[in-house]
């Protein structure tokens, strides 16, 4: 059987163009509605050979009869495979469409959710809303009546998967901030409706293309600034999974900041290359300028080697440091895009 998965799948072949060659051979032949069977065992296995935790699931499509899913299932480090997989598939038509996440569904919390042998009836579940607009955020309570009895990782499963099902995969993560489970019902509780309007209300607010400064000191003392995309979320761009980070040395003053508007302009205009030489292939998301030195932090695709050589060889003429590292979900630059 080893052999022949080999042989089936050919030597070099991505594992996701090989899935989407078995969907259109057999797989699309699949009937939802027959339950586990062989051809859903091969499905499992198809998408195991992407990743192995990887996510799937049947449901109903927005325009075609059927929708398969495949979801990093919260994993942030996964997401960019999955969105892999959704931009190599077919378009839809009338028996089947295609997803990367579970998207919302204002009608979930009128479901039974069976979890560790208990029977959750999610239309009790109330929430607190704590809107920030300055993060961008959305702080959530979940309660429902029965995690008095439930131990706090079912909780937190049982809060997570609502929220999923509710909000929507892509902008829980987008938009709710700390994730609470409350054992007693919130002063001021709303239902679903109010976890919506709350995250659309905050979402009115944001513009990507929006730059904010923070400025700080070190344990020396010795100031700092950062710029960043205030409105900037990784889930945006989830393809975008590694950290192009560019250190350039400039004339500082004594407290280590440019020295004068010759050494801001320069700064200015090595951005502006790097933005250019990016285009729509990366983007350019925070830079931090301390101690005589500033960083640019930008994001590319990680299977995008010919960006990965061009910031390299663009890094080379202007004689300033090119580190690249793997970062799916942007968590080295959190503490200024948030």
């Amino acid at each position: 059987m080893a052999l022949f998965r080999k042989r089936e799948s050919g030597p070099g072949r991505h594992p996701i163009a090989a899935f989407w060659e078995w969907w259109a051979a057999e797989g699309h032949h699949i009937d939802p509605r027959r339950g586990p069977s062989k051809s859903t065992d091969k499905l499992s296995s198809r998408v195991a050979a992407i990743h192995s935790d990887l996510a799937w699931h049947f449901g109903p499509g927005a325009t075609s009869e059927h929708c398969l899913t495949v979801s990093a299932g919260g994993v942030a480090e996964l997401r960019p495979v999955a969105e892999r997989w959704l931009r190599a598939a077919p378009p839809a038509d009338a028996t089947w469409e295609f997803r990367c996440s579970q998207e919302s569904d204002p009608e979930a919390l009128n479901n039974v959710l069976e979890i560790e042998g208990s029977k959750v009836d999610l239309a009790s579940t109330r929430f607190r809303v704590e809107p920030v607009p300055e993060e961008l955020r959305v702080h959530v309570g979940v309660y429902h009546p029965a995690f008095g009895d439930l131990p706090e990782p079912v909780r937190q499963q049982v809060a997570y998967l609502v929220l999923d099902w509710l909000v929507g995969e892509d902008d829980v993560e987008r938009w709710l901030g700390e994730v609470e489970t409350l054992t007693e019902p919130p002063q001021e509780a709303v239902a679903g409706s109010g976890v919506l309007a709350a995250v659309a209300e905050i979402a009115a607010q944001r513009d990507p293309q929006e730059w904010a400064i923070a400025e700080w000191q070190d344990q020396d003392g010795t100031p700092g600034w950062a710029m960043y995309r205030r409105g900037l979320r990784w889930i945006d761009h989830p393809t975008l999974d590694r950290h192009q980070i560019v250190s350039v040395s400039y004339d500082a003053q004594d407290n280590g900041l440019p020295a004068d508007s010759a050494a801001l302009e320069g700064l200015e205009q090595l951005e502006s290359e790097l933005e250019s030489l990016l285009g729509d292939r990366g983007i350019l998301v925070a830079h931090e300028t301390h101690g005589g030195v500033r960083k640019l932090h930008a994001y590319t695709d990680g299977e995008d080697q010919n960006i990965d050589a061009a910031v390299t060889e663009w890094g080379s003429r202007w004689h300033v440091c090119v580190e690249a590292r793997a970062d799916p979900a942007w968590s080295q630059v959190r503490p200024l895009t948030g």
